[in-house]
C-alpha cells in the first residue's frame, strides 16, 4: 500500500461531498417519469409592500385547471377567495389583494389551490412604514452554512489536485 493511497482516497471523498453539495438534483433520487409538479408557481408583485397597499398574486396552473383559489387569511382575508382567468394565458389566474393598514412588519404565507387539486404557495413581506423598503438579503442572517461547506471542499479539491499534479 503506497503513502499515497489514503491521500487519494480522502480527496476523491472531498470531491464527492463537493458534487453532491454543488448538484444537489443529480445527488436526490429521479422521479418517475409519470409524476407531475406537487405545486403550481405563484408570483408575487410587488414585494416588498407596504401596509394598506396592493399586491397582485398571479399563479401558473397546470392545463387542466378551469378555476383557482386563494386563502388570505394570514392578511385577515378570505380563506377560499376565487381568483379571475387571465385573457392573455389559459394557465394563469389572479387576484389582487389589499394590505390592511394595521398588518405588522413580516412574511406572510399565502396558500391556494388550482382547479385541478393541484396547491400553491406564495409569500408577502409586509415592509415597515417608517424605514426604507429593501434589505432582506443574506448577509442579514449571516454566513451561509452551504455556501462555507462548498468554499471548504473546493479549496481541499484543488489542494488535492495540486499535490496529485505535483508527482
Amino acid at each position: 500500500m503506497s503513502a499515497g493511497l489514503p491521500f487519494r482516497l480522502v480527496a476523491a471523498a472531498l470531491f464527492g461531498l463537493f458534487l453532491a453539495f454543488a448538484f444537489p438534483a443529480a445527488a436526490s433520487p429521479a422521479r418517475s417519469a409519470g409524476s407531475a409538479s406537487s405545486a403550481a408557481e405563484a408570483q408575487v408583485d410587488p414585494n416588498p409592500v407596504r401596509p394598506g397597499a396592493q399586491v397582485d398574486v398571479v399563479v401558473t396552473c397546470p392545463a387542466a385547471a378551469t378555476s383557482a383559489s386563494i386563502s388570505a387569511t394570514t392578511l385577515d382575508g378570505a380563506s377560499n377567495m376565487p381568483m379571475l382567468a387571465s385573457t392573455k394565458n389559459p394557465r394563469e389566474w389572479s387576484v389582487t389583494l389589499t394590505i390592511p393598514a394595521e398588518t405588522q412588519p413580516g412574511t406572510y404565507a399565502l396558500g391556494g389551490t388550482c382547479g385541478d387539486g393541484t396547491g400553491f404557495t406564495a409569500s408577502v413581506v409586509v415592509a415597515t412604514v417608517l424605514g426604507p423598503m429593501g434589505g432582506g438579503g443574506s448577509a442579514m442572517r449571516g454566513p451561509s452554512d452551504t455556501l462555507l461547506i462548498v468554499g471548504i471542499l473546493l479549496l481541499a479539491t484543488s489542494v488535492a489536485v495540486w499535490r496529485l499534479a505535483r508527482r
